[in-house]
């Protein structure tokens, strides 16, 4: 474990000293407070364009506070891939990653200290959405549980993604074929959800649904906390992190 954890402090201080991760803060800074301030202002034309008797009808919670971490999320999509294509396809194409191999590491232990480093930068790109929580809690509208249930799904779902991105860099020398194959992984497991809803037999539908990283994902932004969603989550990121292991070891196949 200590080797892991000195994989992961130099993989995110070497992401701090890139631009690209940088960039992606950036993005996703401007990105997500664009989001929240559309959402407050259709808000505000909706409450305004309807008769007073009715402002009960219309629910904050649910027009601004889901949808704002709903969309922060499928936001992620777009910039887990490029935070993880160089994880490992970069160390194979400039040969770097055979000091890895040959320093006294097991394959397991470079993959989670890979895996760590990526997620705390991932975990980065959020933390400037904590403002979006205080000027809520300014206004007056509290809601601990909602707002811990959808930083902790964030954090949960970029666990998963990252992982999935780790096994795609793990799969190629090529940094544009391992974001390409990274998202396109993380895709299927969020379109899932969509896809159950129009298949036909119900037990499918619900086995699809529970594949989906987004069918987990909706209840933790609603306040809802299962020892199933965090069973779903912990084997997802798991399982994906056990495929890069063994996606590394292929070159002594």
């Amino acid at each position: 474990m200590k080797a892991a954890w000195t994989i992961a402090t130099r993989e995110f201080s070497s992401n701090l000293r890139t631009s690209l991760a940088w960039t992606l803060l950036g993005l996703f800074t401007l990105m997500s407070g664009w989001i929240f301030f559309n959402l407050l202002v259709t808000y505000a034309d909706n409450i305004q364009a309807i008769p007073p008797e009715m402002h009960g009808q219309v629910s904050f919670l649910e027009e601004v506070v889901l949808r704002l971490y709903a969309n922060i999320h499928f936001l992620s999509l777009f910039f887990v891939p490029p935070l993880t294509m160089r994880l490992l396809a970069e160390e194979k194409r400039q040969g770097t990653i055979d000091l890895l191999w040959a320093a006294p590491l097991t394959d397991t232990s470079i993959i989670v200290g890979k895996f760590l480093g990526a997620w705390f930068t991932m975990l980065l790109l959020f933390l400037p959405t904590i403002m979006f929580p205080i000027v809520l809690f300014w206004a007056g509208i509290p809601d601990y549980a909602v707002i811990a249930g959808c930083y902790l799904g964030l954090a949960l779902t970029s666990a998963c993604y990252v992982a999935v991105g780790l096994f795609a860099s793990a799969l190629t020398e090529n940094q544009v074929v391992a974001a390409l194959t990274a998202f396109v992984f993380i895709m299927i497991s969020w379109l899932a959800g969509w896809a159950s809803q129009t298949v036909g037999n119900f037990w499918t539908a619900e086995v699809i649904n529970y594949l989906s990283v987004s069918g987990h994902f909706e209840p933790l932004v609603k306040g809802e906390l299962s020892t199933s969603d965090l069973m779903y989550f912990l084997s997802f990121t798991t399982l994906s992190l056990l495929a890069a292991v063994k996606a590394l070891q292929s070159r002594n196949w």
